[in-house]
């Protein structure tokens, strides 16, 4: 499993696309942060704080993509082939892909974290303290996108389609069934995964940090598994 590993992590190193996703993510970053630091407005109150500290929350969203990256390009490229060749037990294959997403996520998380407290702080008089809850939720939340991100590219195999379903999803799909769902739109994917990087407690919109790291948890689980059977049935 090791070899796997130390495999993957090589390969992490070729893939120009989670670069491009790193820097747009900073680029996100550094635009919000900024935009917050030369405003005239300073966090008055422990909500204001994690407002300002949610800026970091997006990496929770590219730490996703990343996995469905680490998992889809070499769906996309044809190389998946020779890997499963040399590896030819499935399960060991996802699973370290999985770990390695999880540690690009986590990584993602603590860059995005640190970006938004070194610009944002000085101009916003931000409490760290206040927002404790927010940057422990998008660190352990980006970790848990990059595991369930490969789980989707398993699901799809590429990561294109895989992209793009995940951004529809979270941009349009939930948006629209929140009409139809009402209050039980909190416990799905997306929302999950907003509550976890929240620091708040339960509300009618959302079900709290530590309810959403759980269910964050069970979802990336989740989608693991329909990627493990996935993979297990495709004939490559």
């Amino acid at each position: 499993m090791s070899r796997l590993l130390h495999a993957e992590l090589l390969k992490v190193r070729t893939v120009r696309t989670l670069l491009w996703i790193a820097l747009a993510m900073v680029l996100i970053i550094l635009l919000a942060a900024i935009s917050v630091a030369v405003s005239s407005a300073q966090a008055a109150t422990a909500a204001d704080d994690r407002s300002i500290a949610r800026i970091s929350a997006v990496a929770v969203v590219f730490a996703l993509l990343s996995g469905i990256v680490v998992f889809g390009s070499e769906g996309s490229s044809g190389t998946i082939t020779q890997t499963l060749l040399v590896a030819p037990v499935r399960e060991r294959v996802l699973l370290a892909k999985a770990g390695v997403a999880v540690a690009v996520g986590f990584a993602l998380a603590l860059l995005a974290e640190v970006l938004t407290l070194l610009v944002a702080v000085p101009g916003a008089s931000l409490d760290v303290h206040n927002a404790r809850l927010v940057l422990v939720g998008v660190l352990v939340g980006g970790a848990i996108g990059g595991a369930a991100g490969v789980g989707l590219g398993a699901v799809f195999h590429r990561q294109g389609p895989g992209i793009a379903v995940a951004l529809v999803w979270l941009l349009v799909a939930e948006n629209i069934f929140a009409v139809a769902f009402g209050d039980r739109i909190k416990y799905f994917p997306g929302h999950i995964f907003a509550a976890a990087v929240s620091g708040e407690h339960a509300s009618a919109q959302l079900v709290g940090t530590w309810a959403g790291i759980a269910g964050a948890s069970l979802y990336a689980a989740a989608f693991l598994a329909a990627g493990m059977v996935a993979l297990t049935r495709r004939d490559i």
